[in-house]
């Protein structure tokens, strides 16, 4: 979790998608930017109950509930390409810090593959392939959790809250 102070740097998830001035921050048209991107760069945003899905009540972890901190490393999805990325199949990047018992609902992976690497903490996961076998693990730091295309997933942070790394990349048909 961020200190209260650093969290004052976040931005809510809902205005950060819908403010139409939602880019990841890299400067344009400055020399070695293609190559390198600062921290403060990077977007800052806080989504509370990740991935909702209302699907499930309130209080079960698949609906998704608690905070999300990400910071946004990169980004080429459609609404925030910033372009760092070089051979196009890179879709994402974020740093992501659960609260303690807090998850990220349970969702579909239409045309992307994720991979969740944890740092620190814990992180459940659970998820099922296009079969409909399900798959669940307790992760711990070093870790590594993988979602394929068409597969569904969700995870929930243990009792110290978790950090991992989200690495998404467009798969392919």
């Amino acid at each position: 979790m961020p200190d209260r102070s650093d969290q004052d740097i976040y931005t809510d998830g809902q205005v950060f998608h819908a403010s139409g001035c939602s880019r990841i921050y890299r400067e344009e048209n400055v020399p070695g930017e293609r190559y390198f991107k600062a921290s403060p760069a990077m977007a800052h945003v806080v989504y509370q109950n990740a991935h909702e899905n209302p699907a499930f009540p309130e209080g079960d972890p698949r609906r998704g509930t608690g905070r999300n901190f990400c910071k946004w490393v990169t980004s080429e999805q459609p609404d925030t390409a910033e372009h760092f990325s070089c051979n196009g199949n890179l879709n994402g990047i974020l740093d992501s810090r659960l609260e303690p018992g807090a998850s990220v609902g349970w969702h579909r992976h239409e045309d992307t593959e994720e991979y969740y690497y944890v740092l620190e903490g814990s992180l459940y996961a659970q998820c099922q392939d296009q079969d409909g076998q399900i798959f669940q693990r307790t992760l711990h730091p070093g870790d590594l959790h993988r979602v394929s295309r068409g597969m569904s997933h969700y995870a929930q942070a243990g009792s110290d809250g978790a950090r991992f790394l989200a690495v998404i990349v467009r798969a392919e048909h």
